[in-house]
């Protein structure tokens, strides 16, 4: 399995300098912001997309993790913590999420400071269980950024509020293949939030499609965790495309001409 730190240390950084979104206080934020996240622990994506400058941070997951060859090693753990430190030192991102690992309460509140430890920039991901709705109580009485993940239900939705967790993240995926329509279940769960007046934000993950995206924004959903795929479909529009190479064209052609005129004038 490939170890993160050599591939850290082989990595290009972004040629250019990542727009930060800087978040204001926490009930402007609720209201104004729009946060798009990148769902990758994969430093070719980050490389690729962050420069873009639409991504307030990284979401990553266990499964994300092991696909990036990020190993957790005890009991130091250092290629999750070189990870964390180039999130936020090579492309000075707000968050990045890391899921806590462990089946006790104990456990996932030991696991879940660790990350932190890292960087106050981490935000804990806690499943919606019982063991994992007792841990997120406890890191945020101790200060800790919380984002209730693997929502299957609006249920959740209601509990991930009055936790008054930071997010609470839908699995879109997971709820379609459980056969519900995925993007009304998101809906409802964003009136349930909106109805109760919380500052818990939903962040709708494990998109399909740009599709979504657009469906969720128009009922009000304004955080979205998105995989590269799904960013290459935000960004690519053909016929935007099309017409970029029709101009493009001219103006070479308008330069071609230009040249053409200033030698025939120098002779």
């Amino acid at each position: 399995m490939r170890r993160v730190t050599s591939v850290l240390r082989r990595r290009v950084l972004p040629p250019s300098p990542i727009f930060k979104r800087s978040f204001t206080n926490r009930a402007e934020a609720n209201e104004r912001d729009i946060r798009i996240y990148l769902e990758s622990a994969d430093m070719n994506d980050w490389n690729a997309l962050l420069p873009l400058g639409i991504f307030s941070g990284v979401n990553t997951n266990p499964l994300l993790l092991k696909e990036a060859g990020v190993e957790i090693k005890e009991p130091v753990f250092p290629n999750l913590r070189s990870l964390i430190r180039s999130a936020v030192d090579d492309y000075k991102i707000n968050e990045i999420f890391i899921q806590a690992w462990g089946s006790t309460k104990d456990e996932l509140v030991r696991t879940g400071l660790i990350a932190r430890m890292f960087d106050r920039r981490v935000v804990v991901s806690m499943p919606v269980t019982f063991e994992g709705m007792q841990a997120a109580t406890e890191l945020i009485q101790k200060g800790a950024k919380v984002c209730m993940t693997a929502g299957h239900a609006q249920k959740q939705a209601v509990m991930g509020s009055a936790l008054m967790a930071d997010y609470f993240a839908p699995c879109v995926s997971g709820i379609s293949e459980s056969g519900e329509d995925a993007v009304a279940q998101c809906i409802a769960m964003q009136q349930i939030i909106a109805g109760m007046g919380s500052q818990t934000r939903i962040m709708a993950s494990s998109l399909q499609s740009a599709d979504e995206i657009v469906e969720l924004s128009k009922a009000g959903v304004k955080t979205f965790s998105v995989s590269a795929r799904v960013a290459y479909e935000l960004v690519n529009q053909p016929l935007t495309t099309k017409m970029t190479d029709e101009f493009e064209d001219i103006s070479q052609g308008l330069i071609a001409e230009s040249k053409e005129t200033w030698a025939e004038s120098k002779q």
